[in-house]
């Protein structure tokens, strides 16, 4: 696993604008790409053949340049690339430069690698042309424009087969982002796939995993009241379809080495970034061009036998109605959709997984959290996450229940075993674990992660079925020495007008901050980096759908504080609930009622009670200063019998005090200095 930070799901690290390679043998397209893009996108790009660059830092041009020994070429083939990542840097843009991984000695019939260091440390993406060697030998002969290597189609499948696997190495050693383009005419493949790398963040695949989770969610018949989110390898099974899928790619001699391209992708520089998983999606979409994947998730879904007490589960779970279940995996979507098929639960169990990036989304751990929130968030769902790995941690983190599946010993991740106890520890969640493996010892102390039968009473009541609802998610910082800097001068008796609104300001932006963007998720959006060139950047995700209302007059102060974290957001004053108006609700998703002090919780009740009658689907958040400690529970009783809905309440402390303020304690007055009034 690599220690590299920052990288993005475009692989762009901060500070490093994006640099793409188009690639080939002579005659593989390389200036016709480059020409064609030169005329569908003009100056938004740098768009330069790496010839064009040397021959204007050599005295006599390209001829200068084949008279020079090899370190001096070397020296030069570096100064191009640095010149080119220079103009990058000074304009703002990206590059797309044609160049050669490797040449070919008419003399000794063999390549030689023309790449340099800089190339490795420049090259953010390459996209290698592959047509068919008879395509290219049949363009050589007809191209009047350029003197091209005589070779016939044998030499130059030698050549691009080489040149293939070893520049695919490079990159997936160096963390450069690569795809093989096999089409005879490539710049409707090219195109896209700079639409892909530049102009489609991480956040679309994520919303585009939620529109699918949202069309299940629909679909369903069911009066739900809990979802269980289940990981697909070594959870629903023993097996690994990944591993599965690469034997029986290697034996069909698909690509021209053994290496095992999965581990060169994550056990390289890009880890189990984003990025990381977007190269997996385009290594399977060169299996779809072959025409070869589907059979291929065909055979091995033959050869995966659910774990007997998941496939009594989920064929259990399939009568249920009041419990949805989905598969959602980082691996194949198609190898376990086929194998929920012969389980015939394929019309009960709903899978969103990875794949080709043509016909999948790209998963990853984080978004598989994500989508455990919007359950949560949109559907007010119980959530239980079942998983067995790393990629699973956040799933669990974010979940209402986590349950870790424990598979035979010998294949068991180490770093998973590290892992979790640590999360666990830290207090990041509280878990179970489900022994499917037979005679294989618990991880860690069943003290720690007790056990749990996945078909059991006690899974049943206590994980599966969930708290009853509405259920209030108190989030207090109350032990945190940033909340005794921050109360301090809101308690201070000798603050109050301007200063005493700004240390309320600060509260209210400190609690919206440290919480809103893992309540509401983030979303990337385009800036332009210092440096000139445009980057991804992160915001609170869909805050236009979002009302922050200050409960007044106490609440004005703390919800303004919250509105410098959501500047997008709509802002509300209200007295009294009516003051919200459906008129308000019906563009908004998510209410977010802000107020200096609730006591009794009354207040806060009657806004939850209209806002769930005016929409139920609306999210609600409760922000405030102080909470007395009873009235979470009060809110809750006198909420009952609403529609079921999940609220957070987020609070710098609680309070046993149950003191109630007047004239110059009441904190209105303070803060408006009208401390006068009774």
């Amino acid at each position: 696993m690599s220690s590299v930070k920052n990288i993005d799901f475009n692989n762009c690290q901060i500070g490093r604008p994006p640099v793409v390679g188009i690639y080939g043998v002579s005659g593989s397209g390389k200036t016709f790409v480059l020409n064609a893009l030169k005329h569908a996108y003009g100056a938004d790009y740098i768009l330069v053949e790496g010839s064009e660059v040397i021959s204007r830092l050599v005295d006599g041009g390209l001829e200068g340049f084949q008279r020079l020994d090899d370190d001096r070429k070397k020296s030069v083939r570096e100064l191009a690339i640095r010149t080119v990542l220079a103009d990058c840097l000074n304009d703002g843009k990206i590059a797309v430069v044609s160049g050669h991984f490797m040449l070919w000695s008419d003399e000794q019939k063999s390549m030689t690698s023309v790449w340099t260091q800089q190339d490795l440390e420049t090259f953010t993406h390459i996209v290698y042309l592959n047509p068919p060697p008879e395509t290219i030998r049949d363009r050589c002969l007809h191209d009047t424009a350029k003197r091209r290597p005589e070779l016939t189609v044998d030499e130059l499948r030698q050549w691009q087969r080489e040149e293939e696997m070893q520049l695919r190495l490079s990159c997936y050693r160096s963390g450069i982002i690569y795809f093989t383009v096999r089409e005879d005419s490539p710049v409707s493949g090219v195109k896209a796939l700079l639409e892909l790398f530049f102009h489609r963040g991480q956040d679309s695949h994520r919303r585009e995993a939620e529109s699918q989770l949202d069309s299940f969610i629909g679909l369903s018949t069911k009066d739900l009241a809990s979802a269980l989110v289940l990981d697909a390898d070594k959870t629903l099974a023993a097996a690994d379809s990944g591993h599965l899928f690469w034997e029986d790619v290697y034996r069909r001699h698909l690509f021209q080495t053994q290496q095992d391209y999965l581990k060169e992708i994550f056990g390289g520089p890009l880890g189990y970034t984003s990025a990381a998983f977007l190269q997996a999606a385009l290594l399977y979409e060169e299996l779809v061009a072959q025409n070869v994947f589907d059979e291929i998730c065909t055979n091995v879904a033959r050869q995966i036998s659910l774990y007997p007490d998941v496939a009594a589960l989920l064929a259990r779970l399939r009568k249920d109605e009041k419990i949805a279940t989905l598969v959602v995996t980082c691996g194949l979507r198609r190898v376990w959709e086929k194998v929920l098929e012969q389980y015939g639960l394929i019309d009960a169990v709903k899978v969103i997984g990875s794949g080709p990036i043509s016909d999948a989304h790209v998963i990853t751990g984080r978004v598989k959290a994500n989508l455990v929130a919007h359950l949560q968030r949109r559907y007010h769902l119980h959530v239980v996450a079942i998983g067995d790995g790393v990629l699973d941690l956040d799933m669990f983190a974010q979940a209402d229940r986590a349950v870790v599946v424990v598979g035979d010993q010998k294949t068991r991740s180490q770093r998973m075993e590290k892992e979790l106890a640590a999360a666990i520890a830290g207090g990041r969640f509280a878990a179970s674990q489900a022994v499917l493996s037979p005679g294989s010892p618990p991880r860690l102390d069943t003290g720690v992660l007790s056990l749990v039968d996945l078909n059991g009473r006690d899974f049943d009541d206590y994980i599966l079925r969930g708290s009853p609802f509405p259920l209030i998610n108190t989030i207090d910082f109350t032990n945190s020495r940033v909340a005794n800097i921050l109360a301090t001068p809101m308690r201070d008796a000798a603050n109050s007008g301007p200063s005493l609104r700004n240390a309320h300001w600060q509260t209210g932006r400190y609690l919206a901050l440290f919480t809103l963007p893992d309540l509401l998720g983030i979303e990337e959006y385009m800036i332009r980096h210092v440096q000139g060139h445009h980057v991804y950047g992160n915001r609170i995700a869909q805050q236009d759908k979002a009302l922050i209302v200050a409960l007044m007059r106490g609440g004005e102060p703390m919800a303004l504080g919250v509105s410098e974290i959501l500047p997008s957001a709509s802002f509300l004053h209200a007295r009294t609930p009516n003051d919200i108006t459906a008129e308000l609700l019906h563009v908004k998703s998510t209410v977010i009622l802000v107020d200096s002090v609730v006591n009794s919780g009354q207040t806060i009740a009657d806004f939850i009670c209209h806002l769930t009658v005016s929409k139920p689907a609306v999210r609600i958040i409760v922000i405030a200063g102080v909470v007395q400690d009873e009235a979470p529970a009060r809110i809750e009783t006198w909420c009952l019998t609403r529609p079921r809905q999940r609220i957070d309440l987020i609070t710098l402390r609680l309070s046993q005090n149950k003191f109630t303020g007047r004239g110059g304690t009441d904190t209105g007055n303070r803060l408006y200095g009208t401390e006068i009034l009774k």
